[in-house]
């Protein structure tokens, strides 16, 4: 779906056309989806994710103000609302196991080297930082360019850029005692 588009569908919507607000939820469903599955790892999370986003879309749509895409609004509310459920979750963990417990390992669906691999950079880029964990997943997964992912992050593209290179020396480390 094109920009301009958007800009239609969300004027509509503001002014209580229920069509078009569906219009953009399916238009968008799949961005906020994937964004979600990517933060969390897994889809029932996501898809939790992706309707909480779309809740709160629902009610804040007319505080949209348009100061940057409707897009880029959206990919902040997904990281958000994911990195909420991140806390909570963190934060159950913490009550439901005691500290000397490892996790179980990950034997489902084990694939080919190439699976494998990904499974291992996905790991690692979770363990990252916060904002150098969000500006990986906008830039390199999402596919955003650094002048995008600094409107999402509300920060300068410089940090984006910063946040993206200490993120790289974090996961060279990371990735080099995994081999």
């Amino acid at each position: 779906m094109d920009k301009l588009n958007d800009i239609d569908l969300v004027d509509r919507a503001r002014k209580g056309d229920t069509r078009a607000f569906e219009q953009l939820v399916q238009h968008n469903y799949t961005t906020v989806y994937r964004t979600a599955y990517r933060w969390c790892g897994n889809r029932e999370d996501a898809e939790d994710i992706a309707q909480d986003v779309f809740l709160k879309v629902a009610r804040k749509l007319k505080t949209f103000a348009g100061r940057s895409s409707f897009k880029t609004w959206l990919y902040r509310i997904t990281i958000n609302t994911a990195k909420d459920l991140g806390r909570k979750r963190a934060t159950r963990r913490v009550y439901e196991t005691s500290g000397n417990e490892e996790p179980a390992p990950d034997h489902a669906n084990p694939g080919g080297e190439a699976v494998v691999a990904a499974r291992q950079l996905y790991g690692a880029i979770d363990r990252l930082p916060p904002r150098q964990k969000a500006a990986a997943m906008l830039v390199w997964a999402e596919g955003l360019t650094h002048k995008e992912a600094a409107r999402v992050l509300s920060c300068a593209e410089a940090t984006v850029s910063g946040h993206l290179f200490q993120a790289r020396e974090k996961l060279k480390e990371m990735l080099s005692v995994t081999s």
